[in-house]
């Protein structure tokens, strides 16, 4: 064999062998993920979603937001960990029982998904489905930035929000907070963002001295810059809501108004027989 054909073996051999690493790192890390990422697949750990009102600067109930609970082996409801696990064919299982248990008003239900849950194909099947399931109410995707996706996923993203949005669903950011990369997180997203979340919790100070790089202003100015909506999260006493009041957030959602309550409670299906009593007369 001469050198040329020696070179050119050696080459072919590396490039083999380089195609043979990179497959086995991406199966590996393909099984790892799925192995650690498929906790809430498991139909032996109960799951419930929780609702949670929102209402107006009138006290009027605007819509609700559904949180997904736990049940843990004392009893109590927590929310579960590896959120992104759950995948939709079990979301949608579990939000038909709680669509059953809400009233029939034209207001808005929000539901958060995470990232991979809504690049996931299923997911314009999902919008179509809720909004069809939930009517006349309005429904609403909420997302939790929790990473930085590459420029790639992040147009898919874009694309999915979009698609759904052609549907009639509005998309929100929940839990912006106080910190810079908060601001950062989102900022590619902007155009397509309805609604925006801020805590309370976020913003309270223990200490005056504390340095803040956003407050509440700063989402409130941006939000109405861009034609977003603010909702005020984690209202608690009469002073939150003092302040919301003095920066004009229409919407409130916290404890002041009533904490997440599982929709098959006695007070949720009195409420749903309520409404339909009043549909009813009206018609």
């Amino acid at each position: 064999m001469d050198l040329a054909r020696l070179e050119s073996a050696l080459l072919w051999a590396t490039l083999v062998m380089a195609l043979i690493f990179l497959v086995t790192i991406i199966g590996y890390y393909w099984y790892s993920r799925k192995s650690t990422n498929n906790y809430l697949e498991n139909d032996a750990i109960e799951l419930r979603y929780f609702i949670q009102k929102q209402v107006d600067y009138h006290g009027q109930v605007t819509g609700y937001e559904c949180l997904l609970r736990q049940h843990n082996p004392d009893g109590s409801w927590s929310l579960p960990k590896a959120l992104d696990s759950l995948p939709l064919q079990r979301v949608i299982f579990l939000l038909d029982d709680t669509f059953k248990a809400l009233p029939t008003e034209p207001i808005t239900l929000s539901i958060n998904l995470e990232y991979d849950q809504i690049i996931n194909p299923d997911f314009r099947y999902f919008v179509r489905w809720a909004i069809s399931r939930i009517e006349p109410m309005h429904l609403a995707i909420e997302y939790t930035p929790q990473f930085q996706p590459d420029r790639i996923n992040k147009r898919l993203f874009r694309r999915r929000i979009r698609e759904a949005r052609r549907y009639g669903m509005t998309f929100g950011i929940d839990n912006v907070g106080s910190d810079l990369a908060n601001l950062k997180d989102i900022e590619w997203m902007l155009t397509d963002i309805d609604s925006l979340k801020c805590s309370m919790r976020s913003f309270r100070k223990d200490d005056p001295s504390i340095w803040l790089d956003l407050n509440l202003q700063f989402w409130n100015k941006l939000s109405k810059d861009n034609h977003i909506a603010l909702i005020l999260m984690g209202v608690e006493d009469a002073a939150d809501e003092k302040l919301a009041e003095q920066l004009q957030i229409g919407i409130r959602q916290g404890y002041l108004f009533g904490r997440p309550i599982d929709p098959d409670a006695p007070v949720m299906a009195t409420r749903k027989r309520d409404t339909n009593e009043n549909n009813q007369d009206d018609a």
